[in-house]
Order: structure tokens, then sequence, then C-alpha cells
């Protein structure tokens, strides 16, 4: 190891040069991180909206009807209202799942979360000059 390091001193070999950079660095120098992370921002939201909407009609008819006769309606819980909630539940699920990928992603790439990652990654952006 020794004659290694007085070879590589007396030839001045840079030894950061010839390293390969790692994944994490390529992918923080490239725009494919930052897109990979509002993909997946914006798919796991539009599952949490999907998955908000599918039971929000009949929360409000049966909010509009408690409030009209001023008392808890006699509205039975059925098997429809059971395989809304199980969608609901999947798509909840996935958007879950999706935000936890993107925060690892920007918290494995660029050491922040999803949000802040993207902040500092725009105004990297937006200093480049492309003349």
């Amino acid at each position: 190891m020794y004659d290694l390091v007085i070879f590589l001193i007396l030839n001045e070999v840079d030894v950061v040069e010839n390293v390969k950079p790692a994944l994490r660095e390529i992918l923080a120098r490239s725009h494919v991180a930052a897109v990979a992370i509002v993909v997946l921002l914006l798919s796991s939201l539009g599952s949490i909206v999907r998955a908000i909407s599918k039971p929000l009609p009949d929360v409000a008819d049966y909010v509009a009807t408690a409030v009209a006769i001023l008392d808890v309606p006699a509205r039975g819980f059925t098997g429809a209202d059971r395989i809304t909630l199980v969608i609901a539940a999947g798509y909840l699920i996935e958007g879950c799942v999706g935000f936890a990928a993107a925060w690892l992603l920007s918290r494995w790439v660029y050491g922040a979360g999803p949000f802040r990652s993207l902040s500092i990654y725009r105004t990297k952006i937006t200093r480049r000059d492309h003349a």
C-alpha cells in the first residue's frame, strides 16, 4: 500500500479523477432525480385525491341529511359503502407509498426532503447560463 501511495505522489496521478462517480452523484447532477421526485409526488397527490373523492359524496349526503332532520340519520352501512371504503383505502395506501418513495429518493440523492430539495434544485437551474 505504501508503494502505491509513493507511486501516485511521484507520478502526480489525481485519484479523484480516476474514480467513477457514484450513482447518487450522477443523479444529483442530472435532471433525472428531480423529475422522478416530481412524478412520484404528483402520482401520490392524485391517489390521495382519488381516495378522498370516492367516499366524499356519501359523507356529504349523510351530513346534509343530518342537518336537514336535526338528528342522526337512520341510514345503514351497506355493502356498497364497505367496497367504497376498501377502494378508498387502497388509493390512500398507494398515495402514502408514492410519497414515501419520493421522500426516500430525495433524501438519498439530495440529503433533504422532497419539497426542500426541489426548491433548492429549482434555484440551481435558474442560476445556470444556457447561452
